[in-house]
């Protein structure tokens, strides 16, 4: 067992997997290739090699902030029903709508962008199939840490479909896989976000709520990043106008407080000059209330009927 995983597990506590699944959950396509036209994929069908590829460097600062969940539910899939995504381009008609394409200057094979510097924390939001692949670009042309923070589980009735960003954290583990061994403990952090997992509605009876948000599990304070060598924050969002998403705004005041500088990049634009995000003058709480946590840690649980005991 890495060192990675065995840390991954200690903050997790207890595991105990019982994700509720009576029918089988698909994963991707399993006789996809990956991203690199192979089957390299298959090397990261285990749950412990997938979460360490997508990773930081082992002693890293940023180790305990790798979420565990999405990666750990896939030890717990039918092998057959799992593969990568395929490319949005690819998708064959009447599969589920998947978010649209990234513009050529931020995928992956595209130079690294100017504004990412050594002192750089990048906070990838993006919705998560394309945060995935963002994520990829930027580890490979930037040399950056990649932190995951998939908090939730996925599942046949979920609110969000986890299952859609596991599929793409396969498709390109072998282009991270490559880029790793340039990548070492001082190498910039790179937080990659699913923008919708605060969800669009509330679970429903008979659904599995998986919907989350960021807490400071997942988020380092403004003193952990000054040590690192952190000097500013570059949000980076798709065809967002309104960032931040809620869960962020008090932890981004927070850290304009803290005179730690928050710029914005909206990868839609060609010209991707980091503009300043203004400090929020009431930034509202985070969301607590109406989520679902696990008992194996991290969000996703059934929502019972209403008169049941379940949940």
């Amino acid at each position: 067992m890495s060192a990675l995983w065995s840390r991954a597990l200690e903050l997790l506590g207890r595991l105990r997997l019982r994700l509720g699944v009576r029918k089988k959950l698909r994963v991707g396509h399993p006789g996809a290739p990956d991203a690199q036209g192979g089957r390299g994929w298959r090397q990261y069908l285990s749950a412990e090699r997938l979460y360490d590829v997508w990773g930081p460097v082992p002693e890293s600062p940023w180790v305990p902030f790798h979420c565990v969940p999405l990666f750990a539910a896939l030890d717990r899939l039918t092998e057959s029903e799992v593969g990568p995504a395929v490319p949005p381009n690819e998708q064959s008609s009447g599969e589920p709508s998947v978010p649209p394409p990234l513009p050529p200057h931020a995928r992956p094979g595209a130079p690294a962008p100017a504004w990412l510097t050594p002192d750089t924390w990048t906070f990838l939001d993006l919705p998560g199939p394309r945060a995935v692949e963002a994520g990829a670009w930027l580890v490979a042309a930037g040399g950056c840490q990649p932190v995951c923070t998939f908090d939730n589980w996925p599942h046949p009735d979920g609110v969000l479909k986890a299952e859609d960003i596991l599929a793409e954290l396969l498709r390109w583990a072998t282009t991270v896989a490559d880029a790793r061994p340039r990548l070492t403990v001082a190498s910039p952090p790179l937080w990659i976000c699913d923008s919708g997992r605060l969800g669009m509605r509330s679970g429903q009876p008979g659904d599995f709520d998986n919907r989350y948000y960021l807490d400071d599990s997942i988020l380092p304070g403004p003193s952990l990043l000054m040590r690192a060598g952190v000097g500013r924050v570059i949000y980076v969002t798709l065809d967002n106008p309104d960032p931040p998403v809620l869960d962020l705004e008090g932890y981004f005041s927070e850290l304009l407080s803290a005179s730690i500088p928050v710029l914005h990049v909206d990868l839609s634009a060609a010209e991707q000059e980091p503009l300043s995000l203004a400090a929020l003058v009431s930034p509202q709480r985070p969301p607590r209330s109406g989520f679902r946590r696990s008992a194996a840690g991290g969000f996703g649980t059934e929502v019972p009927e209403p008169g049941s005991s379940g949940g």
